[in-house]
């Protein structure tokens, strides 16, 4: 149903309230990952389930929560998306172990699976002036990026003065405001089609899709073994017989000719490529911060405010700077300045000096505010109007896919990177390290959180060279993820500059 001028922007409101939640959620987390660590006992790899299972369940669900959105209605789906999310997250805050706490991000997945791409595909029923509908993106990314600049304050702040508990136990007021704004303000939608769901095919992408990621995540540590061959197989298998399905079936999840449209596929690898890059790096800097540097957590988190300011300041630009240089030089040039960022990061090191990590990250959040905007309006043009789930669901998919994969590639090149960095440290270090008793030496060949906590037990002069030891190695794993990282976004660039749209046009209904 039409909506008035005045009245669709309390809309857009609402939604981006919704969608602010989610991503204050995640960045809350990433400042708190030092002291879940050693709060819960966790490896590495278990921490990196903590971020992944929300991800990954996220990704999963995507498909098959933006089809039932489309067929019942996408403001239900908003809304039974905040209960379940604000519901999870509660549970969430009494974990006492690494497993409890993965099942409830899990859950946490399911629901924001409902919430994101809802918001995205009212606000394509709600702004049809095509000019309108992507400055009103342009505002839902901004505040994206206003949360993810204040996330990791409230979590630095909660973690440093209250408990890490807390962090999940702000959320649950927040969905219950959202759930009475959206029952006031948002209109309901549906495609009048009411087309038929596609289990199957949800099934297939979910399972293929967690296997993908489980083998990314495993095979640094496990090497090959029957969990990661395993895996493998099983994430070949099913997406495999995925987009098999998608072929035949009348009424497919996912239409396997959208990716005969350029602009979609392009747009697809843009986001996925945006996003993971920048959770990604956030899953690691924060430990950076806080474990070389020696930051607390809240300083850690006002740390990454040039990021998240970045972020808000160029996705409100966005829209203005498409206008006038086009839409695909502004991809471009977004994605360029990423690049930038991340090569800028890679010389780090343990006593570098703020604005470098500032400006890196600056630029990082410049380059994701120029390309979202843009990336986003490309897929949601690229389908019809009234299948504006699926379009938004393909959206939020890909970039919670890429954020996943980011996490776990590049913890994992991080994690082999301080391994193999760790070993060159101690044998350079020598007799320096001598009297440092074998089960700290030990602790900090683990990982670098492990052998602080272990470090901590010793006087402070005494444990110098191990720490320090553990810092450079650190920051070789470091250098290694964020270099490898700008390489596959300069890659994504050039791709964009040979394939994105100069202008984006809506398909025909």
């Amino acid at each position: 149903m039409p909506v008035r001028r005045v009245h669709r922007w309390w809309v857009l409101v609402v939604l981006s309230g919704a969608l602010a939640i989610i991503a204050l959620d995640n960045t809350v987390l990433n400042v708190a990952l030092p002291t879940l660590q050693e709060d819960l006992g966790a490896t590495t790899s278990q921490l990196q389930w903590v971020v992944d299972a929300y991800s990954v369940l996220f990704a999963g669900t995507l498909l098959l929560a933006g089809s039932l959105g489309d067929r019942f209605g996408r403001r239900r789906a908003l809304v039974i998306g905040l209960a379940v999310f604000g519901s999870a997250s509660f549970a969430a805050g009494f974990a006492t172990d690494a497993l409890t706490l993965t099942a409830f991000r899990a859950l946490m997945g399911i629901g924001g699976a409902f919430i994101m791409p809802s918001t995205l595909s009212i606000l394509a029923q709600v702004f049809t002036e095509p000019r309108e509908r992507v400055q009103a993106i342009g505002i839902w990314s901004a505040v994206a990026g206003a949360a993810v600049g204040v996330g990791p304050i409230i979590g630095g702040l909660l973690v440093e003065y209250v408990s890490w508990h807390a962090i999940f136990w702000i959320n649950p007021p927040l969905c219950a405001l959202g759930i009475v704004a959206a029952l006031a303000i948002v209109p309901e939608s549906r495609d009048p089609s009411r087309p038929k769901l596609d289990p199957v095919g949800a099934l297939l992408s979910a399972v293929g899709l967690i296997a993908l990621v489980v083998t990314v995540i495993e095979l640094p540590d496990s090497g090959i073994e029957a969990l990661t061959v395993t895996s493998a197989v099983a994430a070949v298998v099913f997406l495999g017989a995925f987009v098999w399905w998608e072929r035949r079936v009348e009424r497919p999840l996912l239409p396997m000719s959208l990716f005969r449209e350029r602009p979609f596929t392009i747009s697809i690898v843009c986001v996925a490529l945006v996003y993971g890059a920048l959770i990604g790096v956030m899953f690691f800097l924060p430990q950076f911060l806080q474990l070389v540097q020696g930051r607390t957590p809240l300083e850690s988190g006002v740390a990454m405010l040039p990021g998240a300011a970045g972020l808000l300041v160029a996705s409100l630009l966005s829209p203005a700077v498409a206008a006038r240089i086009g839409a695909r030089w502004t991809v471009v040039l977004g994605l360029a300045l990423v690049t930038t960022g991340m090569a800028a990061a890679a010389f780090l090191t343990r006593d570098s000096a703020y604005p470098l990590v500032g400006a890196s990250l600056g630029l990082m959040g410049l380059g994701l505010g120029l390309v979202l905007p843009q990336a986003t309006n490309g897929i949601l043009a690229s389908v019809p109007r009234e299948r504006s789930g699926l379009g938004s669901a393909v959206n939020d998919g890909m970039s919670e896919l890429g954020g996943s994969l980011g996490v776990a590639i590049l913890g994992s090149l991080l994690a082999l990177g301080y391994r193999n960095g760790i070993e060159e440290q101690v044998t350079a270090a020598g007799d320096a390290i001598a009297t440092i008793p074998p089960d700290v030496v030990d602790a900090v060949r683990e990982s670098l959180a492990a052998g602080v906590l272990a470090v901590g037990r010793l006087p402070y002069d005494e444990a110098g060279p191990i720490r320090e030891a553990a810092g450079g190695a650190f920051v070789s794993g470091m250098t290694t993820a964020l270099l490898v990282a700008a390489a596959i976004v300069a890659v994504g660039t050039v791709l964009a500059w040979r394939m994105f749209p100069s202008r984006v046009e809506q398909v025909p209904e």
